[in-house]
């Protein structure tokens, strides 16, 4: 029985370097590369959030494998680190969505209030499935499949990126609406996954990736309307002149 249970647990390890994977193709050649030339340049606070985001794909990766090789009591204990983590990357992202409407809507850009509504919703949604993995943490069985489907958010502008390396000539909003569909379709894998070893998917995929699709659902249908452009305008605002 312990044997089943170490294999079974491998899926999880191999996921997380999937997502390391993914994030370091898809910032590659927009962030690490020009990073390392020292031709990037962008403000303190996108490279703060660049930092907590692969620190969060390696902390997922010791996580995951802490506990396939049993050290759980050292998977719990690092919890904390993991909610400061995870609360800093909520408020970079959101920040950084903040101060790039602020600046499109001033000099100009495509589409900066649907855009900031694409950024801001994956923020909410990183928001809840981790609040939600967080308050199942007693739970093992539901707390490592949100934080599954909180990583698969996390990947999309990984995701976006990378589609933008397959087809550069695709509009900006085109390709985050495509890569938030890509993320949808990783939630396959661990949903086949379940199936295969279970016979069933867990529910917690099922509830955690309807929640997900509502909320792109409902971005789509409210980043249009004139109450957004009104909440975009204040949004700006708090950035200043």
């Amino acid at each position: 029985m312990t044997t089943t249970r170490a294999h079974r647990t491998y899926f999880y390890v191999a996921v997380a370097c999937l997502a390391a994977l993914i994030a370091a193709i898809g910032f590659s050649r927009r962030y690490i590369l020009p990073l390392a030339a020292g031709t990037f340049d962008a403000p303190a606070i996108v490279h703060l959030h660049g930092i907590f985001m692969f620190a969060w794909i390696l902390f997922t990766i010791l996580q995951t494998v802490l506990v396939v090789s049993g050290r759980v009591s050292t998977h719990r204990s690092l919890g904390m680190a993991g909610i400061a983590l995870g609360t800093l990357i909520v408020f970079t992202a959101t920040q950084i969505a903040i101060l790039l409407l602020a600046r499109e809507l001033k000099n100009g850009g495509p589409l900066p209030r649907e855009f900031a509504a694409t950024l801001l919703s994956i923020a909410l949604l990183i928001a809840g499935l981790f609040t939600s993995a967080i308050a199942n943490v007693n739970r093992p069985e539901v707390h490592k499949r949100l934080m599954l489907l909180t990583i698969f958010v996390i990947l999309t502008p990984a995701l976006a990126r990378i589609i933008q390396l397959i087809d550069g000539s695709m509009t900006r909003l085109l390709r985050n609406d495509l890569a938030g569909l890509a993320s949808d379709a990783l939630i396959l894998i661990p949903i086949a996954y379940d199936i295969r070893t279970h016979g069933k998917p867990h529910p917690a995929y099922l509830i955690g990736a309807g929640c997900i699709v509502l909320v792109q659902i409902g971005t789509l249908l409210v980043r249009v309307t004139p109450a957004w452009y009104a909440a975009t305008n204040w949004l700006a605002g708090l950035v200043g002149p």
